[in-house]
């Protein structure tokens, strides 16, 4: 983007939301003000023999026909799965609020932000390929007209604020002009039976922060952003401006975050600088309702110096909508607070964290013009976006300049045996999976835990051994150090694998291979192996495309923290066809 303007904002714009209390903003908005929920108890279903609360479309309503009927507006529904037709509804939606923003535009990325897209394909076809995330991510584009490749952005529950955060940067290269960054999720017996089997849901509806809280409601729901890097002098007066934004590991454990909070208070120091702490009329954490995860928040917010700012939650209204999660609550969040309202954590009654935060249970008033967003997730990801009403006289964008890329090292494996490092071949007298253990073997030994991996970890681990494995000092605990990884496939093999303890008649969901159903879940084997606390990200292609890629990893050195980066295309498919691409990167 030439003759970028110094004096720019990044910008929302938003936006577009469709979920089960209704469609678009100001319906959502006015449901949250008037104490109204999403979720609702489900009982004797034959394919999930516990009960369990969600927020979920009935695809037999109204309001769902009316989210078809707007998906309908720019594309043939019959060919959309219902997880591609939520979120081009959310996308038509915002468009049809702000009708001047074109789509079509050469300068104009789409995002997508999900966990688990068409997961539930695989429940009635295990080799269904409209699971693939990237060709779902392709059909949503080409419903707009949009003609770039798009972004798939899979980084468990932070994945929406990941997508922001993503996007912008790339604005801030001058990449692009503009994204739609649109999150979505829907909630099958395969996500509803993974969760269960971790015991993390409640058959109630949940209680963020409360005494009495017994877990999580999953949630359905789309959300879309149009996030634009714009002059401050065209600046509207709706616009929200993304002022800072973070993504940190807490290098712990890949499904317990870290009991002293230590990546959502990275992530809150990075976003929040002292002399703009004051200035936050409250905090949105991530608010789940389970035990673990709502005292790691009050943690965090403790350690960070923001116990003097409310907190407010909106999972009671609808449920964890995961990919959606990020967007949905940002959104909604931003336009409560042109409103001059700090949102009520409907559920909440007795406080059951052990620090003091001051948990909002009605609807107050603010006269403060800042909030801040905070997820976390399975993998040890954290992330933090602080937002601030428009005018906001911080500090303005300066256009980032493209990084010349650097590689130290790199590693090459497939299962047809191949080992490379630094150009040179690697004889192990093996192929397939007998690769792997013969590399983890010969490099490692010592750490058993391989082999409870899925197949996508345990290349990535025996890949980064090779890679990271002549560094004195690399067990030291670092925060300058990103993860960034890229595949076509993601958790397919795990995915399957799961999918198949699900099935009538044999229905016995492990956890120890659900926590795996995410294309994240390397990044956090990384960063606990090597006791990384910088960035971690996982990102969905549907080939080792270099440009993209390299701009992503560019992008990613515009964390002011960031040093160098771990980047690695790992793609498997199942025992016998796997590739992993590693290289130590730095600038």
């Amino acid at each position: 983007m030439e003759g970028s303007n110094a004096c720019a904002r990044i910008v929302c714009r938003v936006g577009g939301l469709v979920s089960p209390l209704g469609i678009g903003l100001e319906s959502n908005l006015q449901a949250v003000l008037s104490g109204c929920t999403g979720v609702k108890r489900f009982e004797g279903n034959t394919d999930l023999p516990e009960p369990y609360a969600a927020a979920k479309f009935d695809p037999t309503s109204p309001l769902f026909a009316e989210v078809q009927r707007l998906a309908a507006t720019v594309a043939d529904v019959t060919a959309l799965t219902l997880f591609e037709q939520i979120a081009v509804a959310a996308v038509a939606d915002l468009l049809h609020h702000r009708p001047e923003l074109d789509p079509t535009a050469d300068d104009v990325l789409f995002v997508l932000s999900t966990t688990k897209g068409n997961v539930d394909l695989l429940l009635g076809d295990s080799a269904d390929s409209r699971v693939g995330l990237s060709s779902s991510a392709l059909k949503i584009a080409a419903c707009f007209g949009n003609k770039n490749q798009p972004v798939v952005v899979s980084n468990a529950c932070i994945s929406g604020l990941s997508a922001l955060i993503a996007a912008s940067r790339l604005l801030r290269l001058g990449r692009y002009r503009a994204a739609v960054v649109v999150g979505a999720d829907l909630q099958s017996p395969f996500i509803i039976a993974g969760f269960q089997s971790f015991k993390a849901l409640s058959a109630e509806p949940c209680r963020p922060y409360d005494a009495q809280r017994q877990g999580m409601n999953p949630g359905e729901a789309a959300a879309a952003i149009w996030l634009e890097r714009t002059d401050e002098t065209a600046i509207h007066p709706d616009d929200i401006v993304f002022c800072q934004g973070a993504m940190r590991n807490d290098a712990n454990h890949i499904s317990g975050p870290s009991r002293v909070g230590e990546g959502s208070f990275r992530c809150l120091q990075a976003v929040v600088p002292e002399a703009e702490k004051s200035r936050q009329a409250f905090i949105n954490p991530h608010g789940t309702a389970t035990l673990y995860n709502d005292e790691m928040e009050a943690i965090a917010i403790d350690r960070a110096g923001l116990l003097d700012v409310p907190v407010t939650g909106l999972k009671g209204h609808f449920g964890h909508t995961m990919g959606a999660a990020g967007l949905l609550e940002s959104m909604l969040s931003a336009v409560a607070l042109q409103r001059g309202l700090v949102l009520p954590t409907l559920g909440f009654g007795e406080l059951g964290v052990s620090r003091p935060l001051k948990v909002c249970e009605k609807v107050e008033k603010t006269t403060r013009r800042q909030f801040v967003k905070l997820m976390s997730g399975f993998g040890g990801c954290n992330a933090a976006v602080r937002f601030a009403l428009a005018p906001y006289e911080g500090e303005g964008e300066t256009p980032g300049e493209m990084p010349v890329l650097k590689t130290l090292r790199r590693v090459v494996i497939n299962s047809a045996g191949r080992v490379m490092v630094d150009g040179e071949p690697q004889d192990y007298q093996a192929e397939g999976v007998a690769l792997l253990t013969a590399i983890y073997r010969k490099t490692m030994g010592d750490y058993p835990k391989f082999f409870k991996m899925d197949l996508p970890c345990r290349l990535g681990l025996v890949a980064a051994e090779l890679l990271l494995g002549q560094d004195p000092d690399r067990f030291t605990p670092r925060d300058d150090r990103a993860i960034i990884v890229f595949s076509r496939s993601g958790s397919l093999v795990s995915d399957r694998r799961f999918s198949e303890t699900i099935r009538p008649g044999r229905f016995f969901p492990s956890p120890a291979v659900f926590v795996y159903t995410l294309p994240n879940i390397v990044t956090g084997e990384l960063a606990i192996r090597h006791k990384y606390l910088g960035e971690t990200a996982s990102y969905l292609l549907p080939s080792a495309s270099e440009p993209v890629i390299g701009d992503i990893v560019a992008a990613t050195f515009l964390d002011p923290h960031t040093r160098s980066a771990v980047v690695a295309w790992i793609d498997c498919t199942d025992d016998s066809h796997f590739e992993a691409d590693v290289r130590l990167v730095t600038v």
